[in-house]
């Protein structure tokens, strides 16, 4: 039987001990994915679980679940439910992803369990659905585990991280904001470590030449020094070089005994020039007007007129099945009648069969650039695929990397519009960050779809919407969208309240002109000068 253990709170304040794991291992070969030493969840805990792609973030659950060939010294203290990651293999089923995960979360909240492992729990919702999940997770009166690319969902839901990276796992107490923030902080901390290193090492190493050159020059005898006092003077020499010696010496151990400093990786701070890039030159790439989209004689939604303007980076955002991917197939099937003559398109989606299995990942990023080999390579290496990976074939990758890598051609094409569908799925969080700057830097205009919230904020600096069977476009970002949302509601708020105060100051005008006696004069002319000071700031 569960049962809870109550624990004193720094802050003071009863807490309860949900979770105990201790001594956590777990290797693959000689690989060691888990090693760490204890692990605890208290009650009221909202915990999001990150790290990159093949740390074993999904495996650290499974551990705790006692899925794995090993057995696990965990303690339960609280009922737990676990919300798997939906494979592959599920979509087989006739329902869709989404409704796979909307009934997984539906089950998983009916059983009111205290403790909850959600494993991906936005896997194929769309903005709606996530923001109705973000709610649900907050009003959730036990403590959770949440393992997510959403890092907007995270930064709603979660006060405290753990960064899995080399087996060990990190604790940040705070929003996911907070946390990158400080991996920020650590980074800059790194550097100025590694200069003090740098600066230390080569003043070590310039000493310990100056002493071997001061030795050598022991050996010779001074030049206005003859032989026969040289020879008088030479043990004493010998005295004073043994001394210099065993300093050099001394140095040397000091310089070895120094702790290393790496420093970070920087590719990052590499800004790629697209030196071939040829730009369009016509001010839209696409104009439509009364389209329809339909499916299977379907209407999904209708187009009154639409402008796709160069230069752009444009977000189509819509509801699961509001005909995103349809709309953006229908374009790509009418590409020459739709597009200028001589716009280069290139085209990304989550099918990536057709990637040739035995070229490596060099070959296939460069086979169509014009851009020089370098610069490919910065283009992967921002995407974290170093000098190792280049020689790598194809079949040898995970199905994240091989996103990395469609995306990585597609980005050195230097093609004038790119359209991405759901460019974020299977990517890590430092992958996505990644990518986010690259397409910033990207000359060329893009059209994407995508529910990763951050990375629509991060980059679209215009909006394509799916709302109500039509579309509305927004010259702006998401900011200022939601921006001038909240506005309008502003506005609708004080037209209301307008109304309501005019009401009453008529009402009020109404009742000073009939007689009364003194003190109800007096209450109503005090309720009509605030009626009326309402007004005027409102009217302001």
């Amino acid at each position: 039987m569960n049962r809870t253990i109550p624990l004193w709170g720094e802050q003071g304040g009863f807490f309860m001990l949900y979770m105990k794991a201790q001594n956590i291992a777990y290797s693959i070969g000689t690989r060691k994915l888990l090693d760490i030493k204890e692990l605890t969840i208290h009650e009221g805990e909202r915990i999001g679980l990150v790290g990159k792609n093949g740390q074993g973030k999904s495996l650290l659950i499974r551990y705790l679940m006692g899925e794995l060939d090993v057995l696990p010294q965990v303690e339960w203290h609280a009922s737990f439910g676990w919300l798997k990651q939906l494979n592959e293999s599920n979509k087989a089923e006739r329902k869709s992803g989404g409704e796979q995960t909307l009934a997984k979360l539906e089950d998983l909240f009916e059983r009111k369990n205290k403790l909850l492992f959600l494993d991906e729990p936005t896997n194929n919702l769309d903005w709606d659905h996530i923001e109705k999940l973000e709610e649900r997770l907050k009003s959730h009166q036990g403590a959770l585990i949440v393992v997510a690319h959403d890092r907007m969902l995270l930064d709603q839901v979660c006060d405290k991280i753990w960064e899995l990276e080399d087996s060990h796992l990190k604790e940040y107490n705070g929003t996911y904001s907070f946390y990158e923030e400080q991996k920020a902080l650590e980074r800059d901390q790194q550097y100025q470590e590694h200069e003090k290193y740098i600066k230390e090492k080569r003043r070590m190493e310039d000493r310990i030449r100056q002493k071997r050159t001061q030795s050598k020059g022991m050996r010779k005898p001074p030049k206005r020094m003859g032989n026969s006092e040289w020879q008088l003077g030479k043990n004493k020499a010998a005295g004073k070089q043994k001394k210099v010696e065993r300093v050099s010496k001394t140095l040397e151990r000091r310089l070895d005994r120094l702790q290393k400093v790496e420093k970070p990786f920087e590719w990052d701070q590499v800004k790629m020039e697209f030196d071939h890039f040829t730009p369009y030159r016509g001010r839209f790439l696409l104009q439509l007007k009364d389209f329809e989209v339909k499916v299977s004689n379907q209407r999904l939604f209708h187009v009154n007129r639409l402008s796709l303007l160069t230069g752009k980076k444009t977000a189509l955002i819509g509801r699961n099945g509001a005909g995103k991917s349809t709309f953006i197939n229908e374009l790509l099937d009418r590409k020459n009648d739709l597009f200028p003559n001589g716009v280069s398109i290139g085209y990304f989606n989550q099918k990536l069969e057709e990637m040739p299995e035995e070229v490596t990942v060099l070959e296939y990023a460069k086979q169509e650039s014009r851009l020089e080999e370098s610069k490919v390579r910065i283009v992967l290496a921002r995407l974290r695929f170093f000098e190792d990976d280049m020689n790598k074939r194809i079949a040898a990758l995970s199905g994240g990397e091989r996103v990395k890598l469609a995306l990585a051609r597609l980005l050195v094409s230097e093609h004038q519009l790119l359209i991405l569908d759901e460019p974020t799925n299977h990517l890590d969080a430092e992958a996505i960050d990644a990518l986010e700057q690259l397409v910033n830097e990207y000359p060329g205009s893009l059209l994407f779809v995508t529910h990763d919230r951050t990375f629509v904020s991060r980059t679209a600096d215009h909006l394509w919407m799916i709302q109500d069977q039509k579309i509305v476009a927004f010259e702006g970002t998401w900011d200022e969208w939601e921006e001038s949302r909240q506005k309008s509601e502003t506005v609708d708020e004080d037209s209301y309240d307008r109304m309501a105060l005019e009401t009453r100051m008529t009402e009020l005008i109404s009742r000073l002109s009939i007689p009364a006696s003194s003190d109800d004069q007096q209450v109503l002319e005090r309720e009509y000068q605030e009626v009326l000071k309402k007004l005027q700031e409102l009217k302001k």
